[in-house]
């Protein structure tokens, strides 16, 4: 058999099979076959972990400022031992009370006063605060008034937390000065405590 019978004769399966994979969409399609089959092959891959941490338990202060054991809020705390009947010009009452810091902080206290009753007889009652022995002067004298609150102690005092106290001695003087005119008159004090944080 010549050459060129060979070469006309009807091609092999061997070389019809390399002329269909040499062809250019066929190159792409495998191409992306191996692509897609390489990402499948790395989402299985892909491991993954979690942590969580909890943490202590937070809780808030309490401020707890008290009169003489008695929290005076909402109701106000007796303080009847601070009274006097048919006083005369210059005359003065005095009583102690204990200013208690019950909380789980430290705190600073204020004091104001308002008076309730004759409104000419206010100005002329006069409150001074005094450490314990009813000596020396913490704030005051003050004369007072029915329709405003009076700053007495107004540089706040630090009680420590929990335990801390401090006993008050609280004196109300009638003004020497005193007219006839304010004979027969009566008047109440509030004392006001105010606690801050320190």
């Amino acid at each position: 058999m010549s050459r060129d019978e060979i070469s006309n004769s009807t091609p092999t399966v061997g070389a019809r099979m390399r002329k269909a994979l040499g062809g250019g969409r066929v190159r792409a399609a495998l191409s992306l076959g191996i692509v897609l089959g390489l990402g499948s092959v790395g989402t299985l891959a892909a491991w993954s972990d979690t942590a969580t941490a909890t943490s202590g338990m937070f809780s808030t202060a309490t401020v707890d400022l008290q009169l003489n054991d008695n929290p005076g809020n909402p109701t106000a705390y007796a303080f009847t031992n601070l009274t006097k009947s048919g006083m005369m010009p210059g005359e003065f009452a005095q009583a102690t009370l204990p200013v208690q810091n019950k909380g789980a902080t430290v705190f600073k206290y204020t004091m104001s006063a308002t008076a309730a009753g004759d409104s000419g007889l206010a100005p002329l009652m006069k409150v001074t605060v005094l450490e314990s022995t009813c000596t020396t002067a913490i704030a005051g004298p003050l004369g007072l008034s029915t329709t405003a609150s009076t700053p007495i102690i107004t540089t706040g005092r630090e009680l420590a937390a929990s335990t801390g106290v401090e006993m008050l001695c609280l004196r109300v003087t009638l003004d020497p000065a005193v007219s006839m005119a304010m004979q027969n008159k009566t008047l109440n004090v509030s004392f006001a405590f105010a606690a801050t944080t320190a």
